[in-house]
């Protein structure tokens, strides 16, 4: 029998245990605030199953995988996992971590094998699943096989890929393909209910703006190089995006002009969806765009959102998807294989079409275009985040 077969048989019955638990009905509202107890019991779960003894049993299961998955950092930080599909340098990853004006550290790729590459573009993205293509300057690289069939059961175990001969984390398949509805983007801010323009009154606490750094009293002038001239303007505009958009924003505070940029969060509203998301946020947090997914299946696998991104694999050490959102405690949202690898042939044809060509930024469409104007075309290797798109 294989190594990994015997390993992942022997672990079968633990890990069977730490799932029904980690599944188990959630206590009344009522207990979340009298007590940490159930993050403290969460996270020993956590902890449990990921111990080096439990994850070094699937260590062949994502042994092939690993070596075409990427680590992408900015400043020596994480910021998503991401798998390579194409030898000559072309990775899939999700959109929204890596899509963003915070751009002033270059975006650098790292391999298993300690290899490094700086992104030279955004060669191409799916807005509607939240992934994107970069590129590299990378020749025979070992790439992301993706599973054509790829039933699962519920209740079959899947592993996490990384750079290490660990995985990152495991976890049990526990709900099949569905869609999941967009929620209402939020900037987090309380407007002043004075005429004029868009003064700020308040800032929501831990919201997109507070992240940002926008204050109260701050004016906020423009988004996106769109001119903002009123609260109820404000308004409308944000609500052209979606949960995970990168936005600029320019404002005046005390007569001086200020650029910030904003990740825009989900809306949140009333007391008891206050409270639901308090306990899906017990572990730590979740990801920015948790939403709006054609098809996505469900596992319990335990990921910070910057862990998304990266391949999951079933025993056989398959992909069967891609890690796209931590949903919530113990819910980890995954693109189905075939959804996968449909998005990036999309991807690959558009990359390949604009291969040869200068990109420029396009406000409507986060997709490359060619230049039409040789005065906007962007320097080779220069790379600009495009934040929105409008077709699919």
């Amino acid at each position: 029998m294989p190594r990994f077969r015997l390993n992942t048989l022997l672990s079968f019955s633990v890990m069977a245990t730490l799932s029904l638990a980690l599944v188990a009905p959630t206590p009344v509202i009522g207990q979340v605030f009298e007590s940490d107890g159930i993050a403290m019991r969460f996270m020993k779960r956590v902890h449990q199953r990921s111990s080096s003894e439990v994850l070094g049993a699937f260590n062949s299961v994502v042994s092939h995988t690993r070596r075409a998955t990427v680590e992408l950092k900015r400043g020596g930080e994480r910021v998503a996992m991401g798998g390579i599909v194409d030898p000559n340098g072309l990775i899939v990853t999700k959109a929204s971590l890596v899509n963003t004006y915070n751009n002033d550290a270059p975006l650098v790729a790292e391999l298993s094998n300690g290899d490094q590459y700086l992104t030279s573009e955004v060669a191409a993205i799916d807005k509607e699943n939240d992934l994107a293509l970069l590129r590299i300057d990378g020749k025979n690289l070992p790439v992301m096989e993706i599973a054509q069939t790829n039933k699962l059961s519920l209740g079959s175990l899947l592993a996490t890929a990384g750079l290490a001969e660990e995985p990152v984390a495991i976890g049990v398949y526990g709900l099949d393909p569905h869609k999941v509805d967009m929620k209402n983007a939020m900037l987090g801010v309380m407007l002043s209910r004075e005429p004029g323009p868009a003064t700020v009154d308040m800032v929501v606490e831990k919201s997109a703006a507070a992240n940002a750094g926008i204050l109260a009293q701050d004016i906020i002038v423009s988004l996106n190089d769109l001119v903002i001239d009123s609260g109820s303007q404000l308004i409308e505009t944000v609500r052209t995006f979606e949960p995970g958009d990168s936005l600029r924003v320019k404002l005046m505070r005390a007569d001086k002009e200020v650029l910030l940029s904003v990740v825009l969060g989900e809306w949140v509203a009333g007391p008891n969806q206050a409270r639901h998301e308090f306990q899906n946020h017990l572990g730590g947090e979740l990801s920015t765009r948790r939403s709006g997914f054609p098809s996505v299946f469900q596992h319990d696998s335990y990921l910070q959102p910057e862990q998304c991104g990266g391949p999951v694999v079933n025993l056989d050490g398959q992909v069967v998807g891609l890690n796209i959102a931590r949903a919530g405690r113990v819910a980890t949202y995954a693109i189905p294989g075939s959804v996968l690898s449909e998005s990036i042939a999309k991807m690959l044809s558009a990359a390949g079409a604009t291969k040869n060509q200068d990109l420029v930024q396009s406000r409507l469409s986060a997709k490359p275009v060619i230049s039409e104007n040789d005065e906007s075309a962007l320097a080779p290797g220069e790379t600009r985040w495009i934040p929105r798109e409008t077709s699919k």
